[in-house]
């Protein structure tokens, strides 16, 4: 495999992509790769649950889907991160060994020529070529780096190429995807599904819910409480908001004219988001969330004339 295999490598291929189930952003962000992907000529399988496959379904229904569970993740950031990690250790392990099961049997019974994993750590296969997609080689956190790297380096290394979704030469994740691993790093360039629109400014500020639970209900109701402070016109995307405009489920292509009626977005500090703002050059107020070492670190480190990042206790 040559270590700069990239996405318009893949060419007139029968593609199986998975992405984590941890919030919408692993599987929003699978937008812009599966339209790539498609430019290419190749036959898109996507696997997924409910959630991931319907909203996929309704931005490319041509595609084939088949259904597999997800990790079913949470994360409280009023309770202690780590002990929930550990906690849910076991069910993810496995999740990971489902996924690997699914798929060596999938493959037994199916075409296949490539298979990509945002994130999903199990799902690769031994005889097929197996890409996973992420910007966390190398995590930042507190405690226990050295030892939580080298275990993650490891389920890296079961895959054939990794793909980071940055871009090489001035990089947003920094320290995030600088690791040396066995196997060829690619960087692909950001990943954004909107395209840039011109609109008329309606909304002050756009909040969008995003997140798994609990933490998208916290945000909700922070949300809400801020928006009286704020002021001017506000709309929500992902709830319905009494006294407020509300976007319940827009496909991207009206999420995209929203983002461009509006002033401002306020979100959660989500990497496919902040990929997302700066590939429109869109102002927006992002608050990273507590206990997610990663949005921490990317608050840190990343310096943007738009997008200001707000700590806050939720």
């Amino acid at each position: 495999m040559k270590k700069d295999f990239k996405i318009q490598d893949v060419r007139n291929k029968v593609v199986l992509l998975a992405a984590l189930d941890w919030g919408m952003g692993h599987t929003t962000r699978c937008v812009a790769l599966i339209r790539q992907l498609l430019l290419n000529n190749n036959e898109l399988i996507f696997a997924g649950n409910e959630k991931q496959i319907n909203f996929l379904k309704r931005e490319f229904p041509a595609l084939k889907y088949e259904t597999i569970g997800g990790y079913g993740i949470t994360l409280n950031s009023k309770r202690n991160t780590y002990a929930q990690m550990a906690a849910q250790a076991k069910k993810v392990a496995s999740a990971m060994k489902g996924e690997k099961k699914w798929l060596k049997n999938y493959i037994k019974a199916n075409k296949v020529d490539l298979v990509v994993s945002d994130n999903r750590y199990g799902f690769y296969h031994k005889k097929i070529t197996s890409i996973i997609l992420t910007h966390q080689l190398n995590l930042q956190i507190p405690s226990f780096k050295w030892v939580t790297n080298k275990f993650l380096h490891k389920k890296l290394c079961k895959f054939d190429v990794c793909w980071v979704p940055d871009n090489k030469e001035r990089p947003l994740t920094g320290e995030l995807s600088n690791a040396k691993i066995k196997i060829p790093v690619c960087f692909i360039g950001l990943l954004n599904r909107f395209e840039k629109v011109e609109a008329e400014e309606v909304y002050d500020y756009l909040i969008i819910l995003s997140g798994p639970e609990p933490e998208r209900t916290n945000f909700l109701d922070y949300a809400k409480q801020q928006a009286t402070d704020l002021g001017g016109s506000i709309a929500f995307v992902g709830a319905e908001v009494d006294g407020y405009e509300s976007f319940l489920n827009p496909t991207t292509k009206q999420l995209g004219v929203l983002i461009a009626q509006s002033k401002s977005v306020y979100s959660r500090a989500g990497y496919t988001t902040i990929m997302e703002m700066i590939g429109l050059d869109k102002k927006a107020v992002l608050i990273p969330t507590k206990g997610q070492y990663e949005q921490l670190y990317l608050a840190e480190y990343i310096r943007n004339d738009k997008i200001s990042f707000i700590q806050a206790e939720i």
